[in-house]
């Protein structure tokens, strides 16, 4: 039986989405040091973590003090399935994932993730690509996408 949601979040994405996600389940959420004085070690949980590049950061850790359900990782891009094959390669998930667009909050960051960021963002601008322009304004001036529906497919999953 699933006892909790494990997040970590940089700018609240993360938070949002698990605060989210345990009110529809009815199961509490803790930011992983609160879990770790709530919850014992192989307890059954749901992890939800940013993504950092293709990193889902803390998850690591949780993978091995915690028995795993599912995992969710929440980043900027949009979802897309290489996106989430990429991640999943990455951190090497073997449980199910499910990905959750989240955004960028300026004011929530240091000056090396706000310059970092904003770099990127020229990039993607400047690129001949069709680029969406939702994309380009979160880079420019910050910008959330956490919503309900991003939930879908995990509610579906632990249904």
């Amino acid at each position: 039986m699933i006892k909790a949601i494990i997040y970590k979040s940089k700018t609240g994405h993360t938070k949002k989405y698990a605060e989210m996600l345990g009110e529809k389940l009815n199961m509490p959420f803790y930011e992983i040091k609160e879990a770790e004085k709530e919850l014992n070690r192989n307890d059954e949980i749901i992890y939800l973590g940013w993504v950092c590049a293709t990193r889902i950061v803390g998850s690591n850790k949780v993978l091995k003090k915690y028995k795993v359900n599912c995992c969710g990782a929440v980043g900027a891009y949009p979802k897309t399935d290489e996106n989430v094959q990429n991640i999943k390669n990455a951190n090497n998930i073997k449980i199910p994932l499910f990905y959750m667009q989240g955004g960028i909050d300026y004011t929530k960051l240091n000056k090396i993730y706000k310059k970092l960021l904003q770099t990127i963002g020229k990039t993607i601008q400047n690129s001949s690509d069709n680029v969406d322009k939702e994309i380009v304004e979160m880079f420019e001036k910050g910008k959330s996408f956490v919503c309900e529906e991003n939930l879908k497919e995990i509610e579906e999953y632990l249904k």
